[in-house]
């Protein structure tokens, strides 16, 4: 597992290209990593859309929860450093985002139910659902720490893959940029996440 979602992670980030906004935690500013967790406002979606902007929303929006459990479960359990902040980040972050996503399904007149079965017809979601994150409550220490760092690795690699498609087939603009975005600060999270791996 742990070979797959480097493997994975690290194509990911071939594909979208090197780099991206690294992430600190909340409170902590530039220091240490040279960007914030803190993004700009993004603003309401307009209502021009297409069926793309929509599975994309619908999909964050069930991914963006999941991964809110897995940070949660990182914040009581996690014992590096790293690992605990970057949750941290990861869950504020992610929580204003779901907000966001939700707001704009509303306007649109779409459900924001449906991401998980859109995943599982676009080839699911292999490394992370509720089982997976059910089970990882069983570790501690260090191999807790390693399964989070793992596990979030490939989840931010989805959301990347998921971002790039909607750029390509996307339509209303503020979507389109919140999936720019997502390519830029998932990268940095991946890459913070690989070094953490590689120090394990």
């Amino acid at each position: 597992m742990r070979r797959l979602v480097i493997a994975i992670a690290a194509a990911v980030l071939v594909l979208a290209g090197c780099g991206g906004e690294a992430i600190v935690p909340p409170g902590q500013g530039g220091h240490g990593h040279g960007a914030t967790s803190a993004a700009p406002p993004v603003p309401a979606a307009g209502a021009r859309f297409n069926d793309a902007d929509v599975m994309f929303a619908q999909m964050m929006v069930d991914h963006l929860q999941l991964g809110i459990s897995l940070s949660q479960l990182a914040l009581a359990k996690a014992t590096k450093k790293e690992a605990k902040d970057l949750a941290g980040a990861i869950d504020a972050t992610q929580r204003e985002e779901l907000s966001m996503l939700k707001s704009w399904l509303k306007l649109w007149g779409k459900p924001e139910e449906g991401g998980a079965n859109l995943h599982a017809a676009h080839g699911g979601q292999p490394l992370l659902d509720d089982k997976v994150i059910n089970d990882t409550k069983e570790k501690s220490g260090a191999e807790f720490d390693l399964t989070y760092l793992n596990l979030m690795a490939g989840h931010q690699g989805a959301a990347v893959e998921m971002a790039l498609t909607e750029k390509k087939d996307g339509s209303n603009p503020e979507t389109m940029a919140y999936a720019e975005r997502v390519v830029s600060t998932r990268q940095g999270q991946i890459s913070q996440m690989l070094k953490a791996i590689s120090e394990q």
